[in-house]
């Protein structure tokens, strides 16, 4: 049953073409679009993948000008190393090939083209006056959704802060999402972009500001993944399977995008930039805490968003077997349940718990209130024994 109908802005831009092979379209856009001078931004593991290198080969009657991006979670201070010079290198259309780092970094670098100002001068949203070349996203990974957001994510090393060179001229212009290029992803990069994937649709299904349009989008999308990344993990080689989990990707990022995120997203920002963790494990470690903190506070929501069988039981019954089917799922993922690695303390918490705290349109976004101390006392449950 849907929540009461509320008043929707739809609006989608960038052209995504989805399905095994649609690589292969990229000559017909960069001819339609007179783009002769290219600009790949690639993941430096992605050099020795032959269906990449392939790729690149396809494209040698073009200008190439190909950039690694060597860094797991981009910096601005990294980012204005990779500056191209306007005066330098014609660029027509940069081309971001790899996971979210890649695409994000291929944005990034869009933006310096065209803007002369330091990187960091960017962070925050519109910042950006001058207009800047298109991109064209080609993700090799299933879940992050940057191959159709207008956010960049960049860590800025001076104050340990993770946030974006944000603007609607960043949403790639074209996103090719081709299946058969996930096969290369390693296991545990696969689950992590899955993993971002159904916090994307349990976190948009239940926001506050969510939607007819969006709910769809999440249900059809958290279906998607979570009944065939079990079977990505046993048969890598499967496009079938590959194909299920990176629709199911996308049409969660799309619910993202016309919804909302929310506390598991926003605690995961300064764990990953302060800890390394990486942000669609960091999300799928908080989400079950997050959900029976808002069961246990009157929501039961969830259930409609996904359940194995249908049942006549109460919404709460259902909110609870959804987390109980998280929960097994985070097990068989291998997602860890707590943060007793990181080995917090005290002042570590209160930083972490006062940075997410700073992300509040986030938090906002939880059906239920969802504040600093709330925010806190998840941290010292996940920091696991006693703090020091």
């Amino acid at each position: 049953m849907y929540p009461q109908i509320k008043n929707f802005n739809l609006n989608f831009n960038g052209n995504v073409y989805f399905g095994a092979g649609v690589r292969k379209k990229i000559k017909l856009i960069l001819n339609e679009n007179k783009w002769k001078n290219l600009c790949i931004v690639i993941d430096k593991n992605l050099k020795k993948v032959s269906k990449i290198n392939q790729f690149i080969i396809s494209l040698k009657s073009y200008n190439l000008c190909i950039i690694t991006c060597d860094i797991s979670e981009p910096t601005y201070s990294h980012l204005e190393k990779k500056r191209i010079n306007k005066k330098e290198k014609k660029i027509d259309v940069f081309i971001g090939i790899g996971g979210g780092s890649s695409v994000d970094f291929a944005k990034g670098l869009s933006v310096l083209y065209t803007n002369n100002k330091e990187a960091i001068c960017y962070r925050g949203f519109e910042k950006f006056k001058k207009p800047i070349k298109p991109i064209i996203a080609i993700p090799t990974t299933a879940g992050t959704g940057s191959e159709i957001t207008p956010n960049a994510s960049f860590i800025n090393n001076d104050d340990k802060r993770k946030m974006g060179i944000n603007g609607e001229a960043i949403r790639p212009k074209y996103a090719l999402l081709d299946p058969e290029l996930t096969v290369s992803c390693p296991k545990f990069s696969t689950v992590s972009a899955a993993v971002d994937s159904l916090v994307h649709a349990t976190e948009a299904f239940v926001a506050k500001k969510t939607n007819l349009i969006a709910r769809n989008f999440a249900k059809d999308g958290f279906k998607l993944v979570i009944e065939n990344l079990n079977k990505v993990l046993d048969y890598p080689n499967n496009i079938k399977y590959r194909e299920k989990v990176m629709l199911g990707a996308f049409l969660s990022a799309v619910a993202l995008m016309k919804s909302g995120t929310g506390p598991a997203a926003a605690m995961s920002y300064p764990t990953g930039v302060h800890y390394k963790v990486p942000h669609g494990i960091g999300g799928g470690i908080f989400l079950p805490y997050i959900i029976r903190y808002n069961i246990n506070n009157g929501f039961y929501g969830y259930g409609e968003l996904y359940q194995k069988k249908k049942l006549n039981i109460s919404s709460k019954k259902k909110s609870l077997n959804f987390l109980s089917e998280i929960k097994k799922k985070w097990v068989k993922f291998s997602v860890p349940s707590n943060l007793k690695k990181l080995k917090l303390n005290y002042r570590r918490i209160n930083l972490l718990t006062n940075q997410t705290f700073e992300l509040k349109g986030a938090l906002k976004q939880n059906p239920v209130k969802f504040d600093k101390r709330e925010i806190f006392n998840l941290f010292s449950e996940l920091s696991g024994d006693k703090l020091k």
